[in-house]
Parts: C-alpha cells; sequence; structure tokens
C-alpha cells in the first residue's frame, strides 16, 4: 500500500499552507545568511584543523536554504520529485550538522589520543558513508518505486539517527569546551540539530494513522524553530566573523 507524500495538499488546509510557505520562506533566508557567515569564518580562520568545520557549517546554510526553497516550491506543486529532493536536502542538512560536530571534536586539541578513542576517525567516516546511502535509498523509493511509506520510514529514522549521531559529539564537547566559544557556538548549533531531527521524524505520524493536519501543524512548528534558532546562530557567526577581523 502507498501512501501519499504529505504536502501541504495533502493536508488539505489553508492555514497550513500559508504557515508552511512563511515559515519555508523564513528558513531560506536564515540559511543564505547562516551559510554566508559560515563562509566568512572559513576565509578568515587561520587554523587548518577547523576548516573541515566552517565547509560542513557553509554546506548546512547551502542545504537547509535548498530546503526551504523546495518548501515554498511545495506549497504550489504537489510533485513526488519536489518531495525527494525536499527531504534529501532535510536529511544532508542534518548530516552535515552532525558531521561539524564530529569534526571539530576530532580534529582539534580536545579529542583523546587515537590509543584511548573507542572508535576510529576512519571507521566514524565508513558509518557515515553508510549514512549517505541512507539518504539515496530515501530518494530512490520517492522518485522509482513510488513507494512514499518506505520513504516516510527512512525519512523519519534516518532523521533521529543523524540527529543523535550529532547530538553525541555536542555532549562529548561540552564537557571538555565548557566557556570557551567553541562551546558558545556549539550552544547555538545543537537546538538547530534537535529540530532538524525532529521535522524529519514528525512526517512518521502519518505512517502510523496521525491526521496530516496535525503532522503538518507540528511540522510547521519545527520548521519555524529551524528557522529561529538558524538566526541565533547566524549572530554568533557574525560575531566570531567580527573578532577574526580585528585580529
Amino acid at each position: 500500500m502507498a501512501f501519499a507524500p504529505l504536502t501541504v495538499h495533502a493536508s488539505g488546509d489553508a492555514s497550513a499552507a500559508a504557515v508552511h510557505f512563511l515559515g519555508s520562506v523564513l528558513v531560506t533566508m536564515a540559511a543564505t545568511i547562516f551559510g554566508f557567515y559560515a563562509v566568512q569564518n572559513l576565509r578568515l580562520n587561520r587554523l587548518e584543523s577547523q576548516r573541515p568545520f566552517w565547509r560542513y557549517l557553509a554546506l548546512v546554510g547551502t542545504s537547509a536554504g535548498l530546503y526551504g526553497l523546495l518548501g515554498v516550491a511545495g506549497t504550489v506543486v504537489r510533485s513526488r520529485t519536489l518531495t525527494a529532493f525536499g527531504d534529501g536536502a532535510l536529511l544532508f542538512c542534518i548530516v552535515f550538522l552532525a558531521f561539524s560536530m564530529r569534526e571539530v571534536y576530532y580534529d582539534s586539541a580536545l579529542a583523546p589520543e587515537p590509543d584511548d578513542q573507542r572508535f576510529s576517525l576512519e571507521i566514524l567516516r565508513r558509518v557515515e558513508a553508510g549514512f549517505v546511502v541512507v539518504i539515496l535509498v530515501e530518494w530512490v523509493a520517492v522518485l522509482l518505486i513510488d513507494q512514499s511509506v518506505v520513504a516516510q520510514f527512512v525519512k523519519g529514522l534516518g532523521s533521529v539517527a543523524f540527529a543523535a549521531y550529532g547530538v553525541v559529539f555536542a555532549e562529548k564537547l561540552e564537557s571538555m569546551a565548557r566557556g570557551t566559544s567553541l562551546d558558545t557556538l556549539r550552544r547555538h548549533l545543537l537546538p538547530v540539530l534537535v529540530c532538524l531531527g525532529g521535522l524529519g521524524f514528525a512526517d512518521l505520524g502519518v505512517a502510523v494513522g496521525v491526521t496530516p493536519v496535525v503532522v503538518q501543524a507540528v511540522e510547521n512548528v519545527f520548521v519555524v524553530l529551524v528557522a529561529g534558532f538558524l538566526i541565533t546562530a547566524t549572530i554568533r557567526l557574525q560575531q566570531n566573523v567580527e573578532g577574526l577581523s580585528v585580529a
């Protein structure tokens, strides 16, 4: 049995469509500015070990902006292609943000010595490659075999797994970097990661029998929260750019 992809059209609620449209616009704008300041930090930062971290944040801004644009389009046109690429952009955004937490942990002086690490960076990167395969499976499920229920489970469970992966490293950083500028930035990025995970997981409600109207309302709340937390994180990125410019 195939489930129709959850969109504002599926919910049939005009007010939900309006909120989704405005939330997607906010996400697009916030992600664009976030990505801009991430690139500025990458350009100005002289520490080579931190460059992958800033690259991942720039990719977060790019993928979040793409998700927002596709969300805007989704309020106008119901399309499996838009659904697939929108879900893919969301998952990539979560993955890149989780990877940024891992990167700053392993590529800094805060990480334990290689002999003391339970899992090597190489093993983790293999696991992360599996994450990307999951995203590709989601795309195939929506675009080729038209099994939307499969896509919903891949998106929902994948979002939670990716977000939890990043939260683990964020918590490790908290215990070792408390009070530093790195800890401040982590505190701003963590709510973004959690809300993105919740946004991806919410779509599973349709598969377990929750009405589309309720699921759409929950998703709209997370979309607005993501936009708001991206703005606060952007302020921190801007402050960091100003500090690097002075230095």
